[in-house]
């Protein structure tokens, strides 16, 4: 076989990278980034009934706004995963709209959580 031809495989893989350059880093993300520890954050739950509104805005340390957010967090644990970085922001709001991912039940977790706490 000469070097200068391609397989059909390759050829697929070269077409899926031209088409969508992101393909690998997508793939690899089932879940919100929460790996970051420093910069901006943002909360893509839904509002809550302790006061938390959807797309707050946080700058500093996950730590610190963990504290900030202690005693919601002790009632609506799922907050915590709804809590990215600011440069994940598009893709994981995505991924809460789209039924099916991890995002999206623990997008509905809040709600329905919030939904008991405002009940009881």
């Amino acid at each position: 076989m000469a070097a200068g031809k391609r397989t059909t495989a390759e050829k697929a893989v070269e077409n899926e990278k031209a088409v969508n350059p992101t393909h690998k880093a997508e793939k690899g993300q089932e879940t919100a980034n929460t790996e970051a520890t420093e910069g901006r954050f943002i909360y893509i739950g839904p509002t809550t009934r302790t006061g938390l509104v959807e797309n707050t805005i946080f700058s500093g340390s996950r730590e610190s706004v963990e504290e900030h957010l202690k005693d919601t967090l002790e009632k609506i644990p799922q907050v915590r995963l709804l809590i990215v970085a600011t440069e994940s922001l598009a893709v994981n709001k995505a991924k809460v709209r789209k039924a099916g991912t991890l995002l999206n039940k623990y997008y509905n977790d809040v709600l329905s959580l919030s939904s008991r706490n405002k009940e009881g």
